[in-house]
């Protein structure tokens, strides 16, 4: 039974690898005949960092080396003080957590990363070096090379589907955990098999298993996909939306970040599950409410998972939510962390 399931997963997934890969396709050839003197396939070129991503207010830029490779990070505060680290998503780098740095910085170390793949970490070659397994011992080594034998981990989309990983395996090191914008890969898979919903929204991860084609349709028309960060948000600015498209511009930056889906949502395995912590640190999983890539039925779905866990949706937040509504982000984080358990 198990293997006639797997191949209806396997038939299903690769019929909607292929159209959507006729369907860009097929654009694109469009856009060729109609749009060819616009040259819409070159974003515009951005020698120069813009202001706001070198503005010193946002804390000192170093470097830690970990599993071989030199990852980027800021941080902002008090070494002294519990270290609140900072993971990203998809298409994100350390800037999505500019907010949170400033709000936190006088009570917590901050300190945000560039993932493996992103902006000013090393970029590693070929899919193979971006398993769900190899990220999150990235993140067990920064903590260690941090000095700190506790974090409180704070992460959004695939920072979040690592975090969830990580908290399955490391749980002993994290004193408190805030996940946001995405749910465990266990959960993922199974919403995508059941829900029509959730299926209906993870259309991307389907495309995204395509080489070169989603690269080329993220870079069309200046990067225009790049746009839907500030999806209906008052807080994102076209200012912050440059910053991305300063990052993303550059050539093959949005490879290795793809790479993460390719490896780790190809829909043909079955997913590993880890023994279960004896002990769960105190969690909090916030979705945005106007979320168009997560399902809100992810919420329950990880409390079943995770225990002490507590689940909350940011009003009138799109899926970045610590970019769009960043001080309602900011009230429930303070509310959580200063709670005692």
């Amino acid at each position: 039974m198990k293997l006639v399931i797997l191949l209806i997963k396997k038939i299903v997934a690769y019929t909607l690898i292929l159209y959507y890969s006729v369907k860009f396709l097929f654009g694109i050839g469009l856009l060729f005949l109609t749009k060819k003197k616009s040259e819409f396939w070159i974003p515009k070129d951005r020698p120069t960092p813009p202001k706001l991503l070198t503005d010193k207010e946002h804390g000192e830029h170093k470097f830690v080396h970990v599993n071989g490779i030199r990852l980027h990070y800021v941080e902002k505060g008090d070494k002294s003080k519990p270290l609140m680290l900072f993971v990203h998503g998809f298409p994100e780098f350390w800037y999505s957590w500019r907010h949170q740095i400033r709000e936190f910085c006088q009570e917590y170390w901050c300190v945000a990363i560039d993932m493996r793949g992103y902006n000013e970490s090393d970029k590693p070659q070929g899919v193979d070096n971006y398993t769900i397994d190899i990220l999150t011992s990235d993140i067990r080594e920064v903590v260690r090379s941090l000095g700190k034998e506790k974090v409180i981990l704070v992460s959004h989309d695939w920072g979040s589907v690592v975090a969830w990983d990580y908290l399955e395996k490391h749980m002993d090191t994290v004193e408190k955990y805030i996940c946001m914008g995405a749910p465990s890969p266990i959960v993922i898979n199974r919403l995508i098999s059941t829900s029509w919903t959730q299926f209906r929204m993870s259309w991307y991860i389907f495309f995204f298993q395509v080489p070169w084609l989603p690269e080329t349709v993220n870079r069309l028309f200046d990067m225009k996909a790049l746009n839907f960060i500030g999806y209906k948000s008052t807080f994102i600015t076209k200012d912050d939306i440059e910053v991305y498209k300063y990052v993303f511009g550059k050539e093959g930056a949005f490879t290795c970040p793809i790479n993460y889906y390719r490896v780790n949502f190809s829909f043909t395995h079955t997913l590993t599950e880890h023994p279960k912590p004896t002990k769960y640190a105190p969690g909090l999983y916030l979705i945005g409410e106007r979320d168009l890539y997560i399902s809100k039925d992810t919420g329950p779905l990880l409390q079943k998972q995770f225990k002490n866990l507590e689940f909350k949706l940011v009003p009138n937040a799109n899926h970045f939510c610590q970019q769009d509504q960043p001080h309602e982000v900011n009230k429930l984080m303070r509310e959580f962390l200063s709670q005692k358990y």
